[in-house]
């Protein structure tokens, strides 16, 4: 399950509950440089893989055996592709077969990927409709997903607001530690 998780969310903690069973293991990958987006995360690569180590760490201890944390991605220097990350960890692990997450709005611009015909040989695709998102071409999974989006998270933190709902608690406690989201 790749994102920015610019920050992670209780969103992204409802997916991974709601979908770890069908796995024998869940990657969680914070996107290093993601090349289709018009600006850069607005947290550091470092900043945003620990906000995911402390979210995973609220995790029931059952689901915390079953997902891992990598930061493939965020090491890697210049623009990060899904299709040369999913081609690292097959070099890692020949044997096992890649499911991508993928929200509904990722699935939706899935073609416009760096080598998305490569990538979509190289996995399987399980997309998480969002509220209202219109039916992919994917097989997909309906788990109420939680209408949140990091960028709505972010503005909450901006202004001061209250964000406890919306992200664990371990993570506001970094994200107030380190500043981070505050106007400047």
């Amino acid at each position: 399950m790749g994102g920015t998780f610019d920050p992670i969310h209780l969103g992204h903690l409802h997916i991974i509950d709601a979908v770890a069973d069908r796995f024998d293991q869940l990657l969680v990958i914070p996107t290093g440089q993601p090349w289709l987006r018009d600006s850069g995360p607005v947290a550091s690569g470092p900043d945003r893989v620990e906000m995911c180590a402390r979210a995973l760490e609220d995790l029931s201890d059952p689901l915390q055996s079953k997902v891992a944390l990598t930061d493939i991605e965020v090491r890697r220097e210049g623009p990060t592709y899904t299709v040369d990350t999913i081609a690292q960890l097959k070099a890692f692990f020949p044997d096992d077969h890649f499911t991508l997450i993928l929200g509904s709005d990722a699935a939706a611009s899935i073609q416009q990927w760096h080598k998305s015909k490569d990538l979509l040989k190289m996995v399987s695709i399980l997309v998480v409709r969002r509220p209202g998102d219109v039916k992919s071409e994917f097989p997909e999974i309906d788990i109420d997903a939680i209408d949140i989006s990091a960028t709505e998270v972010r503005q909450l933190l901006s202004t001061g607001a209250d964000a406890s709902h919306f992200v664990s608690q371990s993570v506001l406690s970094y994200v107030q530690e380190r500043g981070l989201y505050v106007s400047k």
